[in-house]
């Protein structure tokens, strides 16, 4: 059984590659903690009493706490916080007490790399005011969440074990230069903001997916991330078709990547045994009668979940999410794009 939660060990979670500001993390690295609507803890809830199929997909949810929302120990700004005045890189902070604690889905990789997809080309629900459906209309409209349904909404990649000589990445935002990428000097990752997927044309929306998967300068080529690429095509390809029988809204939620950006831990990965659903519930039910001290974390080569549903709910006798389908179908032919091209190069041959 863990211990107790003690807020004053809380830092700044740093492996975020989008969302709100505020998100912290515990002092194993296997928690986040983040502020929360009652809206998104009901659809967690919800999730696990009456659709366990789709809650497979979701983030592991712990609970909840009321924190005093004070700053966390760590006060060291993370790479893509700073921006001009007006030009905030990542969504503002709930003012809440209330946080829900979830598994990080990023613990366990040695070199996470990490990609945010925001799903939908409606991003509000019912509740929102006229002002803010006309902003987030116009940003759509004028992103691949308009036309893909889905757009980037933030990359976190490792560059290797050398220093990275990556320039900023500028783009005209707003008529300024802005930067969409910079990097993390200290872990050499190149961070992507928010910023990077609106200016992503539709036809560079494959290039997109190709800069998070292959990486040269980190030693992951085409030969090393295609079966990654494949599982992951695979996994949507669940999500999808188990949404397309379910009644739901999912406004503004995302699908969340991650995979071993470091090519010697991706590989001993890829060649550990696969084990079947049962055996990770086993595992997951011994686990609770063993002490933490002797358990050996298994290494993972790649995670998929659905994140973010602040503003999600079900809606029995409404029909399928088109708008969130939309998103998974694009997301689901590109990833098989990026499969036939990586199985066709050279290097992979």
């Amino acid at each position: 059984m863990a211990a107790p939660f003690d807020p004053k060990t809380f830092t700044a979670y740093g492996n975020a590659a989008a969302g709100h500001e505020g998100v912290l993390s515990d002092e194993s690295g296997e928690l986040v903690i983040k502020p929360c609507t009652a809206a998104e803890v009901s659809f967690y809830e919800s999730a696990l009493t009456t659709h366990p199929e789709f809650a497979y997909f979701m983030p592991r949810f712990m609970g909840t706490l009321q924190l005093q929302r004070t700053p966390p120990t760590d006060p060291t700004p993370l790479p893509g916080d700073n921006a001009e005045p007006g030009m905030r890189l990542k969504g503002k902070a709930l003012e809440t007490d209330q946080c829900i604690v979830l598994e990080n889905v990023a613990a366990g990789f040695v070199r996470p790399n990490i990609l945010d997809l925001k799903l939908g080309a409606r991003l509000w629900d019912d509740d929102t005011k006229p002002e803010k459906r006309a902003r987030l209309d116009a940003v759509a409209s004028s992103t691949t969440s308009g036309s893909l349904g889905f757009r980037v909404a933030g990359m976190r990649v490792w560059q290797g074990e050398e220093a990275s000589a990556t320039k900023e990445l500028l783009a005209p935002v707003e008529g300024k230069d802005t930067k969409v990428a910079e990097l993390d000097q200290s872990e050499n990752v190149l961070v992507f903001n928010k910023f990077y997927g609106r200016s992503v044309p539709t036809e560079d929306a494959l290039s997109a997916l190709r800069t998070y998967f292959v990486v040269p300068k980190a030693g992951v080529r085409p030969a090393a991330i295609l079966p990654v690429v494949r599982a992951f095509a695979d996994e949507v390809e669940e999500v999808l078709a188990m949404l397309e029988k379910k009644e739901s809204r999912m406004y503004s939620a995302s699908l969340l990547f991650v995979y071993e950006g470091n090519p010697g831990a991706l590989k001993e990965a890829l060649e550990a045994p696969p084990k079947s659903v049962k055996e990770e519930d086993d595992e997951d039910e011994a686990d609770e009668e063993e002490d933490e001290e002797d358990e050996v974390p298994a290494k993972k080569s790649h995670a998929l979940k659905v994140i973010d549903f602040a503003h999600a709910t079900w809606t029995p006798g409404l029909g399928p999410d088109e708008n969130i389908l939309q998103g998974l179908r694009s997301v689901l032919r590109l990833l098989r794009k990026l499969e036939t091209e990586l199985a066709g190069s050279t290097d992979a041959a």
